[in-house]
């Protein structure tokens, strides 16, 4: 897959017709891979045309935006489906501020041939385009709400997911197994005070889960680990306002503070809670290490 990005309007031609598939996709959810399916089906190259940084940074004033899946990671889930061009627009307020006519003219300008988008897509200054005005002036693919075990599949509904807790639903309606990346780094130490060594992720960007313990594996290395990751903010001993991401990862004995690692969540375990004392902590991590070892032998975990 071919990244690009482009800064501004004078963005030199794409040589290959494209049939873009245009939206945020945060997540790539079963929703959006419904795009680029139809997307892949014509006779241009593939591309997913998208937005960084998210358009809400600018028309919401979120200056810090939590993302599902951060552009690094969205541009490798899409590499492997095998599209064939990723366009980066650089979102500010002079694209924020474009006309309908002039969205649409860059798009030509890129070469786009056709585009595929939601039923509900807009663009341009105060989303005053639709697809009505796409369908004017390109070979257009419009993509109907998908509805997934009832309910209708979206990057919002998702993080509602995150918010609760709720990984199981969130990996059927993801498609794939929720994940974050980061690198270790340096914490407080008393996991390993009390036998039970934790990977602090610095996890970014990413809309993470609701406090909790979960069930996970990690990616360390091109190998592949269980654990149980807690989220929190440390109740019991070492309070911090910041939301920590810390993995205990089974059967790894090494240094790994500054490595990037991968976590993918499979199933919460408990919510996270404050405990009196420091034997009453170890006796609930020690079962909450059991439940993960017996999850770990019911399921065929892959990628």
């Amino acid at each position: 897959m071919k990244i690009i990005h482009i800064k501004d309007q004078e963005h030199e031609m794409i040589l290959d017709p494209l049939c873009a598939a245009i939206g945020n996709f945060d997540g790539l959810h079963l929703g959006h891979q419904k795009l680029i399916a139809e997307c892949k089906r014509h006779n241009y190259k593939s591309a997913v045309l998208t937005f960084y940084p998210h358009p809400y940074v600018y028309l919401k004033k979120i200056p810090k935006y939590k993302l599902i899946t951060p552009i690094e990671h969205k541009s490798d889930i899409l590499a492997k489906m095998g599209i064939d061009y990723l366009l980066i627009i650089e979102f500010n307020e002079a694209v924020a501020k474009l006309s309908k006519e002039a969205f649409i003219d860059w798009l030509k300008k890129l070469n786009i041939r056709a585009c595929v988008c939601g039923y509900d897509f807009s663009f341009g200054r105060q989303a005053e385009g639709t697809i009505k005005d796409l369908q004017k002036e390109f070979e257009f693919y419009e993509v109907k709400k998908f509805i997934f075990e009832d309910v209708r599949v979206s990057s919002t509904y998702i993080r509602e997911l995150l918010t609760l807790g709720d990984i199981t639903k969130v990996n059927r309606l993801l498609g794939r197994v929720y994940s974050v990346r980061g690198r270790v780094k340096y914490g407080t130490q008393n996991g390993r005070l009390i036998g039970f060594p934790t990977a602090n992720v610095e996890y970014n960007n990413y809309f993470i889960p609701a406090n909790g313990v979960y069930f996970v594996t990690v990616q360390l290395d091109y190998k592949f680990y269980f654990g149980m990751c807690n989220i929190g903010n440390s109740p019991t001993f070492n309070f911090t306002p910041t939301t920590r991401l810390e993995v205990n990862i089974f059967g790894l004995d090494a240094d790994i503070y500054g490595m990037q690692i991968e976590v993918f969540f499979y199933q919460k375990i408990r919510d996270e809670l404050a405990y009196s004392s420091k034997d009453a902590l170890v006796e609930q991590l020690t079962k909450d290490r059991k439940k993960c070892y017996l999850l770990s032998e019911a399921f065929n975990f892959t990628k």
